[in-house]
Parts: structure tokens; C-alpha cells; sequence
């Protein structure tokens, strides 16, 4: 009789999981999707309802293992009780200067291990901390810092970082300038050394009554984005948030023996990887990168697509698979090179996912899709309350029926990414930035009175609740892996005397990820459509003092006059439509020369080789 139910059982659930497997497939992803989901959440809510803060995780860690190496940098490795007394010393000597829990100190260092130490060291202490893009020059690094409210700015070691500073020293007259690694007599005056106030400061514990009135909603640390809303602005990352993204690699089965490497810049990442050690360098170099990770081990990589095209794009070696890699995560990997690279170098796993600084959730592709970002389908809206939304692009706006409400897109469509706004997914803003943060939000999305997080990126959502990442909207396009603010961008060559307006957008170019940057100016002298040898010296000099490498348009397009929309913003659609095609475009156009630091003419001998690879964007 048991044997009989036994057996009626298991039939029953054979039919179940063919059923499953043939009518509702995507049920069994979301059974897998959930489960990862469920040790996220047992994770960040084990610290949550103890009471405890990342950096309580970290010094946990630092009790259990702390011989373990956590860092490993050109050719020195620091151990979790390495980091740990220097961290210490970093918050002895802040409190020394004054600092204190709620206080925010700005950093401006590269990808070093004193940035990680730093940040611990202010953790520690509850100061906030505000991370400083170091590509950024004169007024908007004022602009960044500013924004901050921070009353003191830590640099880094680099001469660079010294001269950018002291060149808009006289814009921050009330901050405080330190320095690592420099001691004091070799600063000059008003910039004082951090390094040796650290020199002299106790490596013992810091008592945790310095971070005793810090609660889990506070901001831990400000992360500068340039969303859809203009200029850069610092969003806000509470110190629950800092719990989840410190947490986020419990998702795919991070092991106490990973080995992560990571080339990205630290200061868009607020998340410690906690458990593993991390292979940190200054910056991604494609001829290092295999070498370094054979040397070192590796087995998880953190990218951007454009690391791994640069990658790809290499000559083939017969060394191609010899690595311990079994995992990429990261984002931005186009789908045409997906499957390529991953045969190519034998990567079991690729795990793309998607996240805004901001944003109140993000999603993830733990199946080795080709080019899904994450899942969003019916069972998994209840917990993740992600939604799709029809957009008109052409309007720059939500498309809405008679009754005023949004319309929610069908498989294989593309529509606005948005997040319902709830307890548990809180949407917390830019600091000092209300204005923003409210045009962030949109109202009435399905019901009256609803409030949704507006991402301001399209995406498709296939058959079986894929998510593929289709573009950005707004004033924001992505290249080289940094968001570029077009507001930004063309304010700064719109400051040349004889240009009379730029229109900032992106444009595709083949074989890159992302959007190069294409400025279309109209001159003041509204009869001239043509650049002088003077007009492109200015307008060269004027993008490379003031803006980032990733920021400097590409292309230069001349234009007789801006067309505005209904609303008075720049239309853009149709100029990002017709790209840089020379059989499209009667204006003349120029090209950034990468050898001569300069605009030139775009010839169509340029152009060819563009198309075809040739130049390297």
C-alpha cells in the first residue's frame, strides 16, 4: 500500500515537472531565482536583526581569520588584521582632526588599498563618507564637492590628485585638505598631512560607542550619479543599503576561497566583499589582465562590457584558457560577444545583473542567458515590485490612457524599467537634492496615489521574463563605463565665446559598448558652419581641462540652430538617430584625435576605418 502511494507520488510529480517544463517553464527559473534570493535575504537580515553594521561583519571576520590575505596589490598582500590596524589608525586620526559620527569627509584616492582602509576607518566612527570620481577637474570637482557638504577632503598618493586640488583651492576656502602618503613638510601651505597624523595614531580597536547613535536608515556613504537629471549629484546609500550590497554576492554562491579581481574604480562601489580575498588593481590593462589573474589565482572577475570587448578583441594566444575563473559578474556585456567570449576563454559562468546607485532593487541573470540582465515575472513582482512600463521617446514621457494611467508593456516589448516605492524598498534619494529626488518619482503610475521609482532605462522582457537592457533615457548615456551627464558636457562647450549652444548625446558606434559622446553646436555667427584651425584648438583645450577622458565628446557636429521640444528641452532623438553617417549628414563633422590630443576633420578615410575597426574609440 505505501509502496502504491509512494509511487502515485512521485508519477504525480513527474507530471507536475514535465507540465511545468513544457507549459510554464519560466516557474522553474523563478523556483531557482528565489531560492538564491532567500540566502540574500537570510544573510542581510542575520546582521540586520542583530543590530549590527557592515563594518560589525568586518571586524567579525577580522577576529575569525586574520592572518587571511583580504588584499593583494602589485607586489605586497594585506592580511584582514593588516587592514584592520589600519583602519584603526584612520579613525584615531580623524577623530584627531575633529571628526566625528554624522560628520561627512570627502575621498579622492585612487584604487589603492588606503582607499579601503579609509573607508573601514570611517565606518568605524560613523562618518559619512562622500567618494569622489578622481577624473574630475575644475568646477565640477567643485561642483562634487560642494554638493557633498563634506567639511574635509582625504586625498590620495598622486602628485595629480595634488595639483587638481590645489588648483581650485581657493573655490572650497571652509575644507580641510589632507594628504596620504606625503608628510608635511613636503605640502605645500594650507594642505596638511594625513599621513603623519596616522604615523603617530594607535592600531588598537576603536570602541563601538564612537558609532553607537548611527541606525540602519542613516546615510553611510554618498555615491555620485548622473542618473537622468542633469549634473552629477551625490545619491544617498544608507547604512542598510551598504548591508545588501555587501551581501549581494551570496546570490551565486560566493565560497571563503574566491580570489575576486578588480580593476573597476572603487568609488562607484559602496559594497565590501566580505570573506574572500581581492586582487585590487590601479586600473584595467588588457596585456595584465590574464597574467595577473593566473598569478594571483582568480577565481571571480568583476566587470564592465567594455573590459571584456577590450578583452575579446585581443589576438588569440594559446594561454587564452589557462586561468581558474569560473566567474564574470558584472554588467553591460553586449550580446553579440556573449557567447563568443565566454567559449573563447572558457568561463563557466557569466552573471550580468543590473542595478542603479539609487535604485530601491536591482535584478540579476544567475541562468547564463545571453544578454538578460535579471527576471522580473509575476511571482517575483510580489517580492521584487519591479514593472515595465510603454515610453514614449520622441515625448520624453510615460505613455498614459484616458485615465491618466501608465500602461504596462507585453512580452517582447520594450518599455521604462520602474520600482514601486514601499517600506521595504525605500527610495532615499540625492543628498540635499529634493527637487531631484521628487522628479525621480512618478505618481498614479496604475492606481491613485502610487509611487514609482523611475529608473530611466528601457528594457525588453522576453517570453519566459528575461530582462535585456535596451537603452538609457534622458540627459545620461553611458560610455566607457561611466555614465556621461550631457547637461555637464554641453554647459562646458557651451562656455566658448563663439559657440552659441550644444546639444550633448550619444551615439552608437560598431563593435563599442555604449554611446559615444556627439556634440552638435551652432556658432554665433549663424552664416559660419565650418570650424577654423582656432575654433577646434579652443574647443579641444576646453574639453580637456575640464572634462574626463570618458566625458570628451568624440564628434564635433556643426549645426545652424537647436530645435527645442514643446516642453523647451534640446530635441535630441533625431540627431542620435542619424549617429555620424557622412550619407545622412550634409554638416560638417570632427573626430577626436586621440595621438594629436585634438579635434580633426572626419574624413570618410577616418570614418572607414572606424566602421571597420580600425581606430580604436
Amino acid at each position: 500500500m505505501l509502496l502504491e502511494i509512494l509511487g502515485s507520488l512521485l508519477g504525480l510529480f513527474v507530471a507536475v515537472y514535465i507540465s511545468l517544463k513544457v507549459f510554464f517553464p519560466w516557474v522553474l527559473y523563478d523556483v531557482i531565482y528565489i531560492r538564491s534570493l532567500l540566502k540574500f535575504l537570510s544573510a542581510t537580515g542575520k546582521i540586520m536583526q542583530n543590530g549590527l553594521f557592515l563594518i560589525d561583519v568586518f571586524e567579525e571576520k577580522v577576529m575569525k581569520c586574520p592572518d587571511k590575505i583580504f588584499i593583494s596589490f602589485q607586489d605586497r598582500s594585506y592580511t584582514y588584521k593588516d587592514v584592520n590596524e589600519r583602519s584603526n589608525r584612520v579613525a584615531r586620526s580623524a577623530l584627531q582632526i575633529g571628526l566625528k559620527a554624522g560628520d561627512t569627509v570627502a575621498l579622492m584616492i585612487y584604487n589603492e588599498p588606503a582607499f579601503i582602509w579609509s573607508y573601514l576607518g570611517f565606518l568605524k566612527i560613523g562618518v559619512r563618507m562622500a567618494l569622489i570620481n578622481f577624473n574630475l577637474r575644475s568646477r565640477l570637482l567643485v561642483s562634487a564637492l560642494k554638493a557633498s557638504e563634506a567639511t574635509t577632503l582625504i586625498l590620495g598618493e598622486g602628485h595629480e590628485l595634488l595639483t587638481v586640488v590645489q588648483a581650485i583651492k581657493a573655490d572650497i576656502p571652509e575644507m580641510q585638505i589632507y594628504v596620504q602618503g606625503v608628510p608635511n613638510g613636503e605640502l605645500p601651505g594650507q594642505i596638511q598631512s594625513f599621513h603623519t597624523i596616522m604615523g603617530s595614531a594607535s592600531c588598537d580597536e576603536i570602541p563601538k560607542s564612537h558609532r553607537e547613535k548611527i541606525k540602519h536608515k542613516d546615510p553611510a556613504v554618498y555615491i555620485y550619479t548622473s542618473g537622468t537629471t542633469g549634473l552629477p549629484k551625490p545619491c544617498i546609500v544608507s547604512q542598510t543599503r551598504l548591508i545588501h550590497t555587501g551581501c549581494f554576492f551570496r546570490t551565486f554562491g560566493i565560497r571563503p576561497d574566491d580570489i575576486f579581481y578588480i580593476t573597476l574604480p572603487l568609488y562607484h562601489s559602496s559594497g565590501l566583499l566580505l570573506g574572500v580575498t581581492v586582487v585590487l588593481r590601479s586600473k584595467f590593462s588588457a596585456s595584465k589582465f590574464w597574467e595577473d589573474c593566473r598569478t594571483h589565482k582568480v577565481t571571480i572577475v568583476i566587470y564592465i562590457g567594455e573590459m571584456l570587448r577590450y578583452l575579446h578583441s585581443r589576438p588569440k594566444e594559446e594561454t587564452d584558457r589557462q586561468h581558474c575563473i569560473r566567474c564574470a559578474v558584472g554588467n553591460g556585456l553586449r550580446m553579440d560577444i556573449w557567447g563568443e567570449f565566454r567559449s573563447r576563454f572558457q568561463i563557466p559562468n557569466i552573471v550580468e545583473f543590473y542595478a542603479a546607485t539609487e535604485g530601491p532593487v536591482g535584478t540579476i541573470n544567475l541562468f547564463n542567458k545571453v544578454g538578460a540582465v535579471g527576471r522580473s515575472s509575476p511571482i517575483l513582482r510580489k517580492v521584487l515590485p519591479a514593472h515595465f512600463i510603454k515610453y514614449d521617446v520622441a515625448r520624453d514621457e510615460p505613455v498614459r490612457d484616458e485615465n491618466g494611467r501608465c500602461l504596462a508593456i507585453k512580452p517582447g516589448e520594450t518599455g521604462l524599467y520602474v520600482t514601486k516605492l514601499i517600506h521595504r524598498h525605500p527610495f532615499d534619494g540625492y543628498k540635499g537634492k529634493k527637487e531631484l529626488t521628487e522628479k525621480k518619482i512618478l505618481h498614479d503610475v496604475f492606481e491613485k496615489g502610487d509611487r514609482y521609482y523611475n529608473s530611466g532605462d528601457l528594457m525588453m522582457v522576453d517570453k519566459d521574463y528575461f530582462i535585456y537592457f535596451k537603452d538609457r533615457i534622458g540627459d545620461t548615456f553611458r560610455w566607457k563605463g561611466e555614465n556621461v551627464s550631457t547637461t555637464e558636457v554641453s554647459n562646458v562647450i557651451a562656455d566658448l565665446d563663439f559657440i552659441q549652444d550644444a546639444v550633448v548625446y550619444g551615439v552608437q558606434i560598431p563593435g563599442c559598448e555604449g554611446r559615444a559622446g556627439m556634440a552638435a553646436i551652432n556658432l554665433k555667427q549663424s552664416e559660419v558652419t565650418s570650424l577654423n584651425a582656432d575654433h577646434l584648438k579652443a574647443i579641444s583645450q576646453q574639453c580637456n581641462d575640464l572634462l574626463p577622458g570618458y566625458a570628451r565628446p568624440v564628434f564635433i557636429r556643426v549645426i545652424k540652430n537647436v530645435s527645442l521640444t514643446s516642453t523647451f528641452k534640446q530635441y535630441k532623438l533625431d540627431l542620435s538617430e542619424e549617429g555620424f553617417d557622412k550619407s545622412q549628414i550634409l554638416d560638417d563633422m570632427y573626430i577626436y584625435d586621440m595621438k594629436q590630443s585634438e579635434y580633426v576633420e572626419l574624413t570618410d578615410t577616418i570614418l572607414k576605418s572606424i566602421k571597420e575597426g580600425e581606430i580604436k574609440m
